[in-house]
Order: C-alpha cells, then structure tokens, then sequence
C-alpha cells in the first residue's frame, strides 16, 4: 500500500538495497570531518580527461553506465544507523545520465574560459552525503568541437581513490568503444568488490593482527613536534580556499634527477620526498620535518581492481642533522619511509587517533603526492580506444586540504612541481618562493650530491620563512616529566630474528642470510673463532602477502639487519640459492659505504638473469630438466618415509592450484598422510612468491669482491646447468668453485658442512683474517 500511495503523490519508490556493509575506518574518519567546515568543502575528488576523436555522446553514457553496473561502491549510499554505526547499502540498480554542455558556438577564448568555470563548479558543488543519497559522484561531458571533448568526473571522497581513477578511465575507454561499435566490451568480471574489502578491514582490525604496527605507530608519533611554515597572516583557517602554483621543470634537470636515484638504489619517491624535505627545512630551518604522504593500500594482489576508497596517509618524521650532506639525508629519509610504507595496513584514523590527535586539530599540516604514475613505470596513461583517444588532462580542486599541498607530477610535457597553499594563510608569492627552492634542491642535488644541506642552495632572503611556532596552550601547573627514551618497534623486532649461531670469537664474524635451521652443521665446521650470526629474513612465519619490491630494496633490508648485529664491518655475507644473490648484492652496498666485506660465500645460487634471459625454449627445456630430476628426488624421499604422499603432490604449483591431495582424500581413493602447505615449509613462500618475482626484473651489475662459491654435486652440469651457474665474468675479484656431497636440500648436513667449514676457514686465513 505505501508503494501504491508514493506513486500515485508522484514520489519515487525506495529503492531495493542490494547489500549493506560496515564502512570502513578512513571511510568513517572522512564521515566525521563533514562536520568541519574547512574539511567538508575539500572532500571532493575532481579528475578530467579529454576524449580527442570520434565519440557520441549515446556511447559516453552507456560507457558511464556500465560502469555504475559493474563496481558497487558507484551505487552505493550512506547510512547513519539507531545505535551510531555508519552503514554502506548497495542498491541494486542505479540509472545514471551525465550533464552535457556543448559550447562548440563559443569563439575559442569564451570557450575555453567557460570550460575552466565548469570544471571549477563541478569540483566544488555539494554532494548531500547525509541525506542518504547515491550515487557519490557526477559527471559532465563538455564538448568542444566535433572531435573534441572534456569529460570532468567528480567523487566523493567517501567511493574513490586515485588508483580507482586509474581504473575507470581505463574502463570508460573500453566500454565507449564498444558502446560506439555496437560490440559488448572484454572486460574481466569483478571478482572482489569495495564491500568485500570493508569487511575483510573491519575483521583485521579487531583480529589483533595489526598490534604491531599500532606498536610502530604509537611509537614513532609519541612527541610528534609540530611543524608547518610561518603564515603570511596567521590564520585561523575558516575556509578550504586555496591556490595551486606551478613550475614546469626542464627535461635536463629531471632526467638527470632520475639517474641520480637509479645510481644511489632509491625509488624515484623516496628521492623526491628527501628533496622536498630538505627544501622544507632550508626555508624553515626546522631540525625535523613532517610530512603525510598517501599510499594506495593495495598490497594485496587481489586488490589492486577493487574500485573505492583504499587509499591510506602515512605520516613521515624526518630528522635533519647538522652534518648531512644530501645523500646521507635520503638515505635516512629513505629509511622512514620504508618503515612507514612497511606498517600502512593500519588505518590513518586510528593512527590519529592512537596519537592523540585534537580533534578538529590536524596531525600534520604539510602533504606531498609524488604523483610518478606516467613518468618511468611504463603505464601508459593515455590510450586509443577505438576511433578516440583518452588523453589525461590537469584536474580542477575541490580546496585547500592542508595548509601546504606539495606535487611532483609526471605528464607528457615533463615533470611539474606544484604547492596548493591555504589562501588564508599564504600569498601567492610565499608559495613560489618555497617552490623555487625546492627547484634549487634538486638542481643542487644533481650537481654535488654530497653536499652538506646548508650549503646544497643558496637562498634569497625572501625565500626563507621561519617554521611557524606551535599553538599555544595553557600553561603546565605540574612539574613537566622529561621524554623517555624513544624505542623503535620495528628495530626492536628486526633484531629478535638475528640470529646468533655461534656468538663467540674475535674473527671476522659471518652473516648468514636466513636457513637458521639449516647451518649449525656449518657454523659449527667453520670454527677459527669466527661468531655466526643468522639473518632470519623472512618477515613472518605465516604466508602472507607482501607488496612487490624492487630486488636491491629487499637488500637494503638485509644491510640493515646486519648493521642491527654489528654495526660496522669487516663482514663476511652467506647465502644459499636466491639469498645468495641477496647476500651478493648487500655486500655490494655495504662496500659502497665503506665497509670492508673480504668475502662472498655462495651456496648454490644462479646468476639473476641468467634463467630469465634464455631463450624461450631453453628455459621450457630446462623447466623440465629441473621437474625430473625433482621428480626422483621426491619420490626417494616418499620412499623413505621422509615425506607423505600429500607433501609429495603438493610440491607441485598445479596440483596446488586444483587441491588435488585435498580431492583425493576425500573420494577415499587413497590416504595421504597429513595435508599441509608445502610453501610453509622453511617459510618456502618467500622466496617463491616474493623474492623471485623481484629477482627476474634486477639487473645485476658485476661484483668487485672475493667470491667462494659451493655447488651439489647432484647438480648433473650441462648446457642449461653449468658449473658456474652463471657466474664467470661477473665476478671481478678472485672466484673459487666447491663441489659440495649431497643435493640442493641436504647440502648443509654433516657430510657438506665438513667441506664448506674448513673451506671457509682457509680461505679467510689466506685473506688474514
């Protein structure tokens, strides 16, 4: 009957929900920021792309549309229920129609000025989020000429991110296309949709599965100093008006800023946030800098097609010395930030909150994106689809989020550093003068790398700004408590998984990169009063999933450990098959720092690239080779009771993959022994699903040091297996080759040890150690 009433009084009906979900905690984070008015202006999410060729405006539509169909989160409302939880409901379906502006009868000036008001008042205009409305977002197809247009998106914060952006544009292309030919869009289902991901959070967070990094966090932000550059007027802030600056920089600059980050192993991030950081603390003359950065929070694999709000804001405290030159800075800088991005699963919101955040109080008040997306990764932002082309263009802001927004951008025509200051604090030539010296950080940086901070670019007086002092508070009644002594959980936690096999001795001590349970016979055999420490490099005894790193970051991490053990050398790295390559390449960073490693032991370990870079029957050929052989290893070892016949079948990735073991069992055809993950075994999931995805795309540089390399003599040699496994010319230094009794898993018993040990001892007397 109530249906029937709201037709006839010409109401729409409710419609049907779908589904609902919890939200999430940034979700619930942005909800609570609506009531600040200078928050609320800013939660929009603005984004252009210009469609150059022949496309209707039917095919723009049903693009959109399908669109709205295939991810939840774009029909998707929300609500604040009885007992105070924020609710996401899906509704089932959602008829969606984009605004359509056609100013192709402007003259050329009129209309691109009207086009820039359009994008201006679509990147601020209101969504009524707490009426329960969907969807959160609009869109405005503005044509220009017969093969030109602009389509303006705009989100609520609440539904997208900027790795979602990415995903649209792509799928808008796609679908339009197909629209356009009147052929249904290859497009792959959605396997996991933004609610999926909301519950899987909400189940995280209360598992305790985090209490580590809420440890880190808790940690690193306690007596948080608060930094920001001194207002032209002091504020306070009632408004989210603000004003973006930009510099184009020259392509000389910026290649050569690239090569200086390649040269020195850092990501193109890493080094551009130690540049603005320095900047940030040449203007200010602040000892620590404090900046919040976004990661996307897509280190799951299946959630990386997930369109929504995933996004997640660290914050980075970066201490400046007096004696820093600019590489030593970054590479501290580089070192926070890899914590950070280590300990980002935890939610930005309960950071805030875990460090006592004020409400309404930002916890920082200076953000940088390093927006590298189109710069060196290869992704093609810009595509043909069809008879159009989807061709990235700047967006317009919804407002000043921060006090100072920092941007590196890569688009076609260069690199573009941008700040998006608050009007009510900052001019606009305040922002340019902070730009400029960012600019002469960089050009200082690629010139003399090893400058001291001070001395990396000189500044005019107007550029230097003293960093603003800190809100006042009311005065202490009691008797302040001196800080305690800061402990770095992450640190503290590394050193537990060092190992020491053998603490004992004065001689060179031996760092061994994981296989803790394997090397007391070997530790052991070495003797001459040489510690044997264990690098236990696996990060979890659990399977889990961890984002894909470039090689040298991973071994960057086995340097840190090892500095943990003892600080400084001389050293003596160890490691067996892929943490041999990782050993090699720690040692030639620990080198790179002065630090004397006289030698290398590798352990049965290939080349990185010599697999990867035959041809492609060769590697199918010796794929084979390797299963037979693995084959009768197996099988001898089922023989011998060692292992059960589901170890056996599940060694291998497709009987995985179809649970073949599991199946078996169940229809009773045979009993198998205990089921298990092979993976488990030895933590064999790291290297396989971690390190050996990095290691194929690491290009390996030769190596000036002393290598002892061991081989198993089960190891058959041959064209496709040779004794070197690759190494011949890429070892600089003295090269020496062992053949070891036993195969590639029990290398490390009684009978290898008692070769290896004494080997190594020799070889470190003829080095004099």
């Amino acid at each position: 009957m109530n249906a029937i009433d709201l037709s006839l009084n010409g109401a729409a009906p409710e419609p049907e929900v779908l589904a609902r979900f919890p939200t999430t905690a940034n979700q619930r984070h942005i909800w609570q920021q609506m009531d600040n008015p200078i928050a609320r202006d800013a939660l929009n999410a603005s984004f252009r792309r210009r469609l150059e060729g022949s496309i209707s405006d039917g095919a723009v539509t049903k693009a959109l549309q399908g669109l709205v169909d295939r991810h939840e989160i774009l029909r998707t409302r929300f609500r604040m229920q009885d007992d105070g939880r924020l609710e996401q409901e899906v509704l089932r379906k959602l008829a969606f129609k984009p605004d359509v502006v056609d100013l192709r009868h402007l003259p050329s000036p009129q209309r691109d000025a009207e086009l820039d008001r359009l994008g201006v008042t679509e990147a601020r205009k209101h969504f009524a989020v707490a009426d329960g409305i969907a969807p959160l977002f609009r869109v405005l197809l503005v044509r220009l000429a017969a093969d030109l247009a602009y389509v303006h998106f705009t989100f609520h914060q609440l539904v997208i991110d900027g790795w979602s952006v990415d995903l649209l544009s792509q799928e808008f292309g796609r679908l339009a296309a197909a629209a356009d030919g009147g052929a249904p869009a290859d497009l792959a289902p959605v396997e996991m949709q933004f609610g999926d991901y909301a519950l899987w959070q909400n189940d995280v967070l209360a598992s305790g599965a985090l209490d580590a990094q809420r440890d880190y966090w808790r940690g690193q932000l306690a007596g948080l100093p608060h930094f920001g550059i001194t207002p032209d007027r002091p504020g306070p802030r009632t408004d989210c008006e603000g004003q973006i600056r930009s510099v184009l920089l020259p392509k000389s600059l910026t290649t050569a800023f690239e090569h200086l980050a390649h040269a020195n192993r850092h990501t193109l991030f890493s080094l551009t946030t130690a540049a603005a950081a320095a900047a940030l603390h040449l203007v200010s003359g602040a000892g620590e800098v404090v900046l919040g950065t976004q990661t996307a929070g897509r280190e799951d694999p299946d959630a990386e097609h997930i369109v929504g709000q995933l996004l997640n804001t660290v914050v980075l405290r970066l201490p400046v010395m007096p004696a820093d030159n600019f590489l030593t800075f970054a590479e501290r800088v580089r070192g926070v930030t890899l914590e950070a991005t280590q300990n980002q699963l935890l939610p930005f919101a309960e950071v805030a909150r875990l460090a006592g955040a004020a409400e309404g109080r930002p916890l920082y008040k200076v953000n940088l994106v390093v927006q590298h997306t189109y710069i060196s990764t290869g992704r093609d932002a810009d595509r043909q689809f069809g008879a159009f082309r989807v061709a990235s263009a700047p967006g317009h802001s919804a407002g000043a989020l921060w006090d100072l927004s920092l941007f590196m951008v890569g688009r076609e025509e260069g690199w573009r550093i941008s700040c998006e200051g608050a009007s009510a604090l900052y001019d606009s030539a305040t922002i340019d003068a902070l730009l400029a010296v960012w600019r002469k950080v960089m050009e200082g940086a690629v010139a003399h790398p090893q400058a001291l901070l001070a001395e990396l670019a000189v500044l005019e007086p107007h550029e230097r700004r003293p960093a603003s002092p800190a809100p006042e508070t009311a005065p202490q009644k009691s008797k302040p408590v001196p800080p305690r002594a800061r402990v770095n959980p992450r640190l503290e936690a590394l050193r537990q998984r060092i190992i020491p096999l053998r603490a004992e001795g004065d001689g060179v001590p031996i760092m061994a990169i994981n296989n803790a349970s394997l090397l007391y016979p070997v530790a052991r055999a070495i003797e001459g009063g040489h510690p044997f420490y264990d690098i236990q490099f696996c990060p979890s005894p659990v399977r889990m999933a961890l984002p894909l790193r470039h090689f040298s970051d991973h071994a960057r991490d086995a340097v840190e450990m090892i500095r943990l053990a003892r600080p400084h050398g001389p050293y003596v790295l160890f490691g067996l098959c892929i943490f041999g390559a990782i050993a090699l390449e720690a040692a030639r960073i620990l080198r790179s720092e002065g630090e004397d490693v006289p030698l290398v032991v590798l352990v049965d370990t290939y080349r990185p690239g010599f697999r990867e870079n035959m041809s492609f029957l060769d590697r199918h050929i010796r794929a084979w080779q390797v299963r037979g052989r693995s084959f009768n290893a197996l099988r001898q070892r089922v023989a011998s009771g060692e292992l059960t016949m589901a170890q056996w079948i599940d060694n291998y990735r497709l009987a995985r993959r179809l649970h073949i073991s599991a199946m078996l069992r169940q229809l009773g055809i045979t009993s198998l022994g205990e089921v298990h993950d092979p993976l488990q075994d030895n933590n064999r999931w790291f290297p396989e699903e971690v390190l050996r995805p990095s290691q194929a795309r690491f290009d390996l540089e030769p190596y000036p040091g002393d290598v002892l390399f061991f081989r198993n003599m089960e190891m058959r040699p041959g064209r496709l297996f040779p004794p070197d496994f690759g190494w011949t010319g890429h070892i600089e230094g003295r090269f020496d080759r062992i053949e070891v009794p036993g195969s590639h898993d029990t290398i490390f018993r009684p009978e290898g040890a008692a070769v290896m040990g004494p080997a190594i001892r020799q070889r470190l007397e003829a080095l004099g150690f």
